[in-house]
């Protein structure tokens, strides 16, 4: 199994319950698609997976020049987190999401740069799609609240982008399962 595989069906299996609640429980996923934005333990569980995935990603990274510095951001990477915890609390919760949405595509990029099928293009454009909605979060919190509150406007249109999810996340996993 390829590693394009492999995350095609973890991003899959992530995928999937989130739109399952959409489709099962609309209602559960409307009051949590607007309570999201302002959650503090949200914003903080999602900061601080996003700054270790930083740390990995620094650890991983040769630096060139700057290689004398590594211990250094070792050593600052948790009190940036704590400060931004501290400090930028208000709608946390979207702009972790969106740096977490634009550290996703370094290992999708990396796995799918010469896979030889030609649906690992969808898995590039996914990837770019990321990074644009993460950047945008990040600048804008609000987009979060203001595109939640369209696809939850009712339940029956919660199920729908929830079916959509949902094509979505089992159409990754057969992906990666037949094609990857």
């Amino acid at each position: 199994m390829s590693l394009l595989a492999k995350y095609a069906i973890l991003m899959g299996v992530v995928l999937a319950p989130l739109y399952a609640i959409m489709i099962l429980a609309p209602g559960l996923a409307m009051r949590g698609l607007r309570t999201f934005p302002r959650s503090r333990v949200m914003g903080g569980v999602l900061s601080v997976i996003g700054f270790a995935w930083a740390g990995w990603l620094l650890h991983q990274t040769p630096m060139g020049r700057f290689e004398q510095y590594r211990q250094a951001l070792y050593a600052l990477l948790p009190v940036i987190c704590i400060l931004v915890n501290i400090l930028n609390s208000e709608l946390l919760a979207p702009r972790a999401l969106g740096g977490i949405m634009m550290l996703v595509p370094a290992p999708l990029l990396g796995a799918a740069r010469w896979h030889p099928s030609p649906w690992r293009y969808l898995v590039i454009v996914t990837a770019y799609v990321l990074v644009i909605k993460g950047m945008a979060l990040i600048l804008s919190p609000y987009i979060f609240r203001r595109g939640g509150e369209r696809t939850v406007k009712s339940e029956a249109l919660c199920r729908a982008w929830g079916g959509f999810g949902m094509a979505v996340a089992v159409l990754l996993v057969v992906l990666g399962i037949t094609v990857y």
